[in-house]
């Protein structure tokens, strides 16, 4: 992407909040862009409270925060990346949120694991929970997982900040204190305002000590235009990645022709193992991965899994979607996971449905099918398929 700051040091920041702004508007333009003000706003909320946190040296970036929120569609992704890339430091880390946490549990299951062999004593198994050396150890080797990860970063950006698990709250926690206590400006993006964290009412007070951090140090900002720019037709020469794709009801041999997709031969399935568990694929070879839709959302897959693939396969199909009568709430939501993944990497999806499944959305928590009904929107439908595309483009 343009406007790469990777060479400027740390401490000696040129950018200024509107050269910030305007790299930011630049790239906009440069992708034909037309930002409505309630965008603009939010440009310069960030520029501003980016230049101040990064012109200090020594102060607490409290209240430069900022915690971007709002219904799906609104462009807080595209406005979060180019903020990212106008910033004048090369200490920054920007994350999808379930990347982030996908790191943090690797990395503090090893820390932890090393730190209670080093406290174990012979013949003791199960005999030292509730111990206070053991509590220490697990707190300390949480901490350093978190300082592994964040090392040095200044700026930290995360993508769809979101807590719907109960375990993943004290991490959350306890990766707020580490940013607080630190000197790192923390941005956010969520469809979610901080109320709504951990919506569960069983588990919800578990994320109240979270969401009082959101309100006192971050700048809680709505991005709402009440327009959802993903619903907008986009121009055949302006698609790319995930929005190449589409959604084909029963498809017929010359309609997969158009989209540049033929059925998979046998000799092409594979059984990958990402993660934990083998998960077949219909095809797997040239960066195109094919699923049954049974096959991935069906079985016991998770995010984890989806986001390892999408490393190595920049082309992903999804066939035999099944109409509403025949989605379960359980594979809606690894469809919506998937979806996630896909559309945060710019990955390009085809779904080939076996009938119309949007009435089964109502099974998601309402933001959650929102945000998978803008994100389908993105896709093309038959009425809106070329008439010829390049082969797997």
């Amino acid at each position: 992407m343009p406007h790469q700051y990777s060479d400027v040091h740390a401490g000696a920041h040129a950018g200024t909040a509107r050269g910030i702004q305007d790299l930011i508007l630049e790239r906009a333009m440069g992708e034909g862009l037309d930002l409505d003000p309630q965008q603009r706003g939010t440009i310069g909320l960030l520029a501003r409270n980016a230049q101040r946190h990064l012109s200090r040296q020594h102060q607490s970036p409290s209240g430069d925060h900022v915690y971007l929120w709002g219904p799906p569609g609104r462009g807080k992704t595209w406005t979060l990346g180019a903020f990212f890339d106008a910033l004048p430091t090369s200490n920054k880390r920007r994350f999808h949120f379930h990347e982030f946490f996908r790191e943090l549990h690797a990395t503090a299951h090893k820390a932890t694991a090393t730190a209670l062999a080093q406290i174990e004593e012979p013949g003791a198994l199960g005999n030292g929970r509730g111990r206070m050396d053991r509590v220490a150890a697990r707190t300390s080797a949480i901490e350093q997982s978190i300082e592994s990860i964040l090392g040095n970063v200044e700026v930290l950006c995360f993508d769809e900040f979101h807590c719907n698990d109960p375990g993943d709250a004290m991490l959350l926690a306890r990766m707020f204190k580490f940013v607080m206590g630190r000197r790192i400006l923390l941005v956010t993006t969520s469809n979610y305002p901080p109320e709504q964290l951990l919506a569960d009412e069983y588990y919800h007070h578990l994320i109240l000590p979270t969401i009082d951090e959101i309100r006192e140090h971050m700048d809680v900002h709505e991005l709402d235009a009440h327009r959802d720019y993903r619903s907008i037709d986009v121009a055949d020469a302006q698609r790319h990645g995930y929005n190449s794709g589409s959604i084909l009801v029963d498809p017929a041999a010359a309609e997969l022709h158009r989209i540049g997709l033929s059925a998979p031969a046998q000799h092409e399935a594979a059984n990958l193992k990402p993660t934990s568990h083998d998960i077949r694929a219909l095809r797997a070879v040239s960066g195109q991965l094919w699923f049954e839709f049974g096959d991935l959302c069906e079985a016991l897959t998770s995010t984890l899994d989806y986001l390892e693939l999408a490393k190595e396969f920049n082309h992903w199909v999804i066939s035999g979607v099944p109409g509403a009568a025949g989605m379960s709430p359980f594979g809606l939501r690894r469809l919506a996971n998937a979806i996630d993944v896909l559309y945060d990497r710019d990955i390009r999806l085809d779904l080939l449905a076996q009938g119309d499944f949007s009435e089964s959305l109502s099974h998601l928590p309402e933001l959650d099918a929102a945000r998978l009904a803008s994100r389908l929107n993105a896709l093309q439908t038959a009425a809106t398929l070329p008439a010829t595309q390049g082969a797997n483009a």
